[in-house]
């Protein structure tokens, strides 16, 4: 009796935690879903490739790190898109900068990510142009590429065409590498000013593509909208990949995205011994001890101890 009482109260305690077990695994899966993510995706026996990426939550972070009014917010987020898709076509630790400088109340759009998944980027205004004039106005887009084996970055520059970023990379494409290139890349923003979904695909075509398959897909990102309503609906990364290609499509990779930035106060000591003593103690002597990534906003204060740690290591280096 008392063996069989154990195995009856082991058995219920099974069917207590199960719902908890089904439950937990419905949230992970929920959390799974809705974490930004990008699809690197081929076609037509590897003649066409694109990749797609969900960046809300990263376009979101972005956002709030550097407290960017909506237009700003909408360029980086494009501008993140862009360089997470790009960077899903690379290896490793290789990495993709997307550029875009201009003469605008917006000087500057940077986004820079890895293939591994990580993205960072930032926006710089001009201080002295109307905000009422065109965002980014005349200017370039720069793409450089780090990839290794290359002593130098493999780099690409076009003028702005339109200062929104979608057509100005599809344009880069077809003048710089010479790729048939379709692009979109989709923000909207809430009556707050907050982004609310941020999404972006790249479909090129690779030696062999069949140009009637092509200009179907292209006539496809032309007609479905906006993709952040695919996104609004419910569809994640890979979902949109297969509406918009072919029904052969074959995930080449699935990355989690997240804005990252692999600064720290350690790093920042590091560069700061390149200024020497002299800057180093009027920085100490005038109490400027805040340190600011312009890539990610992060904020590190030196204490006096840093100061007494750096200068030492310079006095150090002297003799």
């Amino acid at each position: 009796m008392a063996i069989i009482g154990r195995d009856v109260r082991h058995s219920n305690q099974c069917h207590v935690a199960l719902p908890l077990l089904m439950s937990d695994l419905a949230q992970l899966k929920q959390k799974y879903r809705n974490r930004d993510r990008v699809v690197h995706a081929i076609a037509c026996g590897g003649t066409i490739r694109a990749s797609v990426v969900v960046s809300t939550v990263t376009a979101q972070e972005a956002q709030r790190r550097h407290s960017l009014e909506p237009v700003g917010a909408v360029l980086l987020a494009r501008a993140l898109s862009a360089a997470s898709a790009m960077a899903s076509f690379l290896k490793g630790e290789e990495r993709i900068i997307v550029e875009a400088k201009g003469s605008g109340f917006i000087r500057t759009v940077y986004a820079e990510a890895l293939q591994l998944g990580e993205v960072r980027g930032f926006v710089e205004y001009n201080a002295n142009v109307n905000g009422k004039s065109s965002p980014l106005g005349k200017g370039v887009l720069q793409i450089r590429k780090i990839l290794y084996n290359k002593a130098e970055p493999i780099t690409g520059i076009v003028e702005l065409q339109a200062g929104n970023l979608t057509t100005d990379l599809a344009h880069y494409f077809w003048q710089s590498e010479q790729i048939p290139t379709g692009v979109r890349l989709d923000v909207t923003l809430g009556d707050d000013g907050k982004i609310e979904c941020s999404a972006g695909i790249i479909v090129q075509a690779l030696p062999g593509a069949d140009q009637v398959q092509l200009g179907r897909i292209y006539h496809f990102l032309d007609s479905i909208g906006s993709l952040c309503e695919l996104v609004r609906t419910g569809y994640n990364a890979e979902e949109i990949a297969r509406q918009t290609l072919p029904a052969d499509i074959a995930l080449f990779s699935s990355t989690p995205v997240d804005f990252f930035c692999r600064c720290t106060k350690e790093r920042f000591k590091e560069l700061l011994l390149g200024i020497g003593e002299e800057e180093l103690v009027h920085m100490r002597q005038a109490g400027q001890n805040e340190l600011v990534c312009q890539y990610c906003g992060a904020r590190y204060y030196l204490t006096t101890e840093d100061f007494d740690e750096l200068l030492e290591q310079l006095r150090a280096s002297r003799n």
